[in-house]
């Protein structure tokens, strides 16, 4: 049964004790959307179909669909039908997480369902240096595994790119923070001439007291030109 919301909210509530769905469908053709609503329809699951894209994170293992719930919902009724219907689409089964305070959250009765999207290859830096920062000089390695890395130190994190968007996150066990940078490419005079470099440049704000090194833009400067076989 379909129900209706105002679209781009983050943290979503119902007035109804009745469990309500959001489905985040974007990723799916014409096709696997209209079966999914037949499923849905099917199992009377009360549902708000979202045209947001999915988050990245949510997009690690394409074979399962991410459901995000509030902590205190342990609706295992409702969990059998929507794994059902995952299911009837072809997918392996559902990713059930309670939110943690990252990405969407949800109050109670309120469920996220997020179809996930396809993965594209990232070719980024393997490492990159700060760049107009306050702080001393530091490297970030960027793991083809996601992961980040702080050279010489035990800090690291989880990267996501999104062209021309990157997106460090960091937990310290308390909660995640995030800090957004966008790409842009261009020459820099250095020593041995003009060369390629890469900056990314903090979208956020720069006043990070527990992890500084997000209050600095990031840079990698190539010895070849971009493309070079040499």
């Amino acid at each position: 049964m379909k129900v209706w919301s105002v679209a781009g909210c983050v943290l979503l509530s119902a007035c109804s004790t009745v469990p309500v769905v959001h489905v985040f469908h974007a990723s799916l053709d014409d096709t696997p959307q209209q079966r999914l609503v037949s499923q849905l329809e099917q199992a009377n699951i009360h549902y708000v179909l979202n045209d947001l894209p999915v988050p990245p994170e949510y997009n690690s293992d394409g074979d399962t669909v991410r459901l995000n719930r509030f902590p205190a919902d342990q609706n295992a009724v409702l969990i059998s039908q929507l794994s059902e219907v995952v299911h009837a689409l072809g997918y392996t089964g559902l990713d059930v997480q309670d939110f943690n305070g990252e990405f969407h959250r949800f109050s109670e009765g309120n469920y996220g369902l997020y179809f996930p999207g396809e993965m594209t290859s990232v070719n980024l830096p393997d490492v990159v240096h700060s760049h107009d920062c306050a702080m001393d000089a530091f490297q970030i390695e960027l793991k083809t595994s996601g992961d980040w890395i702080l050279a010489g130190t035990v800090t690291q994190g989880k990267w996501q790119y999104n062209a021309p968007y990157l997106t460090l996150i960091w937990n310290d066990g308390r909660g995640a923070m995030q800090q957004a940078y966008q790409m842009t490419s261009h020459t820099v005079k250095t020593m041995f001439g003009e060369k390629s470099a890469i900056t990314y440049q903090v979208m956020g704000h720069r006043s990070y007291a527990a992890i500084p090194i997000f209050n600095c833009d990031l840079q990698v400067i190539y010895a070849e030109e971009l493309g070079s076989n040499g």
